[in-house]
C-alpha cells in the first residue's frame, strides 16, 4: 500500500511539473516572480524529487531480488519449492487447453497460502465464463494435488479475447 501511495504522489507530481512547464511555456514573464530562494519552493522540488528516488531504489530492489521459495512442512523435514516451479505448474496446466494463448503467472505467499495471478489470451467462445471457471479449477486441482498446498485464490485476467476460426 505505501509502494501505491508514493507511486500515485510521483504522478501528481509529474501532473503538475507538466502543468507549470506548459504555464511557463505560455508565459515565460511569470518565470521572474517565482523566488527559488523561499523555503515552499525547494521543499516542493525536494520533495518531487525524493518521490523520483525511493521509485529508483523500489524499482532496484524489486529487481535485484532473490527468486522466492515456498517452504512446506512434511513428516521428512521442510521442503522449498522456488516461485518458478510453481509457474512452470501453471503453465503447464493452462497450456493443455487449446483456446488458450499468452500465458503470464505471478504468485504470492500470504500467510502460508498460496495466491496465484495468471494472465491469458483466449479465444472467445459461447461459453467463455464456463471455460475460464474450469480453466481456474484446473489450476488449483494440479497445485494442490503436485504440492498440497492450499490456493486461496486463483486470479484468472483475460487480457485479451481472440476471434474464434
Amino acid at each position: 500500500m505505501f509502494i501505491k501511495l508514493i507511486f500515485g504522489l510521483a504522478w501528481i507530481g509529474i501532473l503538475c511539473l507538466g502543468l507549470a512547464g506548459i504555464y511557463l511555456g505560455i508565459f515565460p514573464e511569470s518565470l521572474d516572480m517565482i523566488d527559488f530562494s523561499s523555503y515552499l519552493v525547494r521543499g516542493g522540488i525536494s520533495g518531487v524529487s525524493l518521490i523520483y528516488v525511493l521509485l529508483f531504489l523500489e524499482k532496484i530492489i524489486i529487481l535485484t531480488e532473490k527468486p522466492k521459495e515456498l517452504k512446506i512442512k512434511t513428516p521428512n523435514g521442510i521442503l522449498k519449492i522456488s516461485s518458478n516451479s510453481i509457474n512452470n505448474i501453471v503453465k503447464e496446466a493452462v497450456g493443455d487447453y487449446p483456446k488458450i494463448k499468452n500465458v503470464k503467472v505471478k504468485n504470492k505467499n500470504v500467510r502460508k497460502k498460496l495466491k496465484i495471478f495468471v494472465s491469458i489470451d483466449i479465444i472467445s467462445s459461447h461459453s467463455l465464463s464456463e471455460d475460464l471457471a474450469l480453466i481456474q479449477q484446473e489450476i488449483k486441482n494440479r497445485i494442490e494435488n503436485y504440492l498440497d498446498l492450499s490456493i486461496v485464490e486463483v486470479e484468472l485476467r483475460v487480457t485479451k479475447l481472440l476471434q474464434g476460426n
